[in-house]
């Protein structure tokens, strides 16, 4: 079975090595056996191939003035379970057009300018295992691990993004794990310039195959796209370097629960090699970065943030708008429907002409106001002078004015016989407050009292019942209150590395960084998220054989505080996991060949 297939490969490749001026097999094999300790989680030992990789590369002359065309196809190459996972041209391969004087063109998948630019200066370890620069530079701890295009491990994609990762795996299925900063991305175009005068130019971009992805939240189409870039400059011991990527939208893609996204980071770098003669020299390095994530129009805070992996951001304090922290809810007991109060204003208001004629109607036109619907000694009070004051007088402020402004039924307050209401209300009122009153007198009035009273009840109306208001759980508080806020997500890191050679086959390796508190700031929330800072060490001791082959013993550790989420390398062990602290003693062989 095999050799049909072995003789096509030599068919195919026989003309195009026939032209090739240069054609090279290149690789290493690094390999690492690792005892790992994550606190508060398990211990294990493992066999890490650290991005253990085979290419194949030409360059052939067009014959057009120098201009060449150069192919590169490399893959990883596992030797444990990783190995079901690889395929052809996943890591660093191209086709492209290049001229000594103008740079390379090329469509690609690559490691982007913005890490690669810098890695294999400012790390002593490679870029290529848990050790490396990437468990704090390029993340913000979360799920934005080193990201490969494609998936290594295809048991875990088959579960979906992020299911399977074990801390003990390589898992690249997407959401959060496609938003990191370190990237070999597929779909590229790249540019190279030659170098001019020192300085080196690099800059690449995604092509459009994610154009018009529908946005998260509705609202039409958004258009992801990575940008990336690199400037250096070299002059003799000392180098320099700026980095710059951009991802526009690609969080909004990668993870939803927002409308739109913008991603952006900035890094200087600089290295400089102090040679001390003997084959002994020094060499120093040290990066800083600044790495923001901008959230446009989230469903709501919390759903955002765990989408992009921080499923604990649930325990940092949401301001309202009053300045209060957002909190649960507590059921609220309803009431009833309720009587409006009312006051003496509003009772005088309903002492009114129409009210006396309906308690008093054999009284007025031209009845006999002798009748028992009477008051005991009306005639005598019909002939009485208005009162000096009528404050108290039982009738509306109009009817108080004893003029004929007319009252509330419309009507004169001067009955038809001329006599005055007011005076007539005030002599009931006389009458059922003397000193030996009528019983009747009494009757009547309290009678004209208290329907009165009825009518400015009646008129003032019940108030609204209220239900029983539920509880709220602070989460649903939460997520109402911040229901399309933008968000942004901020933090700054450095590093400093070094390696001491002693003039023979050992040499020392160290790197420190060190990632600040998260600057989380939406409609609701402000300032630094407390205890998303960590830090992370790694110290080694290199022998190198006379073939160049090395051997290491490496020390490594990740200390997160308290809500942070680093993990450790590409590998990204303990990444997502708050508050955990990685740590790593490896035994490994790492061997180059072209």
């Amino acid at each position: 079975m095999r050799k049909p297939f072995l003789i096509a490969m030599a068919l195919a490749v026989a003309p195009f090595a026939a032209q090739a001026e240069t054609w090279n097999i290149y690789g290493w094999q690094n390999h690492s056996w690792e005892f790992v300790d994550i606190d508060g989680g398990r211990s294990f030992d493992r066999i890490q191939s650290n991005a253990g990789n085979i290419g194949f590369a030409a360059s052939v002359d067009t014959g057009m003035d120098g201009i060449m065309v150069n192919v590169r196809c490399e893959q990883f190459m596992y030797l444990n379970h990783f190995a079901g996972g690889t395929g052809w041209c996943n890591r660093n391969s191209k086709i492209g057009l290049s001229h000594p004087m103008m740079g390379e063109i090329m469509f690609a998948t690559w490691l982007l300018p913005y890490n690669e630019g810098v890695a294999q200066w400012v790390d002593p370890f490679y870029d290529a295992g848990a050790d490396s620069h990437t468990s704090i530079m390029g993340s913000v701890g979360a799920h934005t691990i080193f990201y490969n295009t494609g998936d290594f491990d295809f048991q875990a994609s088959a579960s979906g993004p992020g299911t399977g990762f074990s801390g003990a795996e390589f898992n690249y299925a997407g959401g959060g794990y496609d938003t990191g900063f370190n990237r070999r991305q597929e779909n590229i175009i790249q540019y190279w310039s030659p170098n001019w005068n020192g300085f080196v130019f690099r800059f690449a971009w995604t092509a459009g195959f994610r154009d018009e992805t529908a946005a998260p939240t509705g609202g039409g189409d958004i258009d992801p796209v990575i940008r990336s870039s690199s400037l250096a400059y070299t002059n003799g011991p000392l180098w320099l370097a700026v980095t710059w990527q951009d991802h526009e939208d690609w969080t909004a893609a990668s993870v939803g629960q927002m409308n739109s996204s913008d991603a952006e980071s900035f890094r200087v770098a600089g290295r400089y090699i102090m040679d001390m003669g003997d084959g002994m020299s020094v060499q120093i390095s040290a990066m800083w970065e600044d790495l923001e994530y901008e959230f446009n129009g989230v469903t709501n805070v919390d759903a955002a943030m765990s989408a992009f992996g921080y499923s604990n951001f649930g325990t940092y304090d949401l301001l309202d708008s009053a300045g209060s922290v957002i909190g649960m809810t507590p059921e609220m007991p309803g009431t009833p429907s309720m009587q409006v109060p009312v006051d003496q204003d509003d009772i005088d208001a309903e002492k009114t002409y129409d009210l006396i004629l309906r308690l008093f109607p054999d009284c007025f036109d031209g009845a006999d106001a002798s009748s028992d619907q009477c008051p005991g000694s009306f005639d005598a009070v019909l002939g009485y002078t208005t009162p000096t004051t009528v404050e108290d007088l039982p009738l509306t402020e109009e009817d108080e004015s004893l003029t004929s402004t007319p009252g509330n039924g419309g009507t004169s307050i001067a009955d038809e016989d001329g006599t005055d209401l007011a005076t007539a209300v005030a002599a009931l009122k006389a009458l059922a407050e003397a000193d030996t009153p009528d019983a009747n007198d009494v009757y009547q009035y309290n009678t004209l009292v208290n329907a009165a009273r009825m009518a400015a009840e009646e008129t003032a109306g019940m108030t609204d019942a209220v239900p029983d208001t539920p509880a709220v759980s602070m989460a649903d508080n939460r997520a109402m209150m911040t229901m399309g806020q933008n968000v942004k997500i901020e933090r700054d890191a450095w590093m400093v590395s070094g390696k001491i050679k002693f003039g023979g086959p050992v040499d020392f390796r160290f790197s420190y960084m060190d990632a600040d508190d998260l600057e989380v700031s939406c409609g609701s929330c402000s300032g630094d998220w407390d205890e998303t800072a960590a830090d992370a060490w790694n110290v080694g001791l290199f022998y190198t054989m006379p073939a160049g082959t090395e051997l290491r013993l490496t020390y490594s550790e990740v200390d997160n505080d308290d809500n942070g989420t680093y993990g450790q390398g590409i590998s990204g062990t303990g990444l997502g996991s708050p508050g955990a602290e990685i740590e790593m003693f490896a035994v490994g062989i790492v061997h180059w060949f072209d």
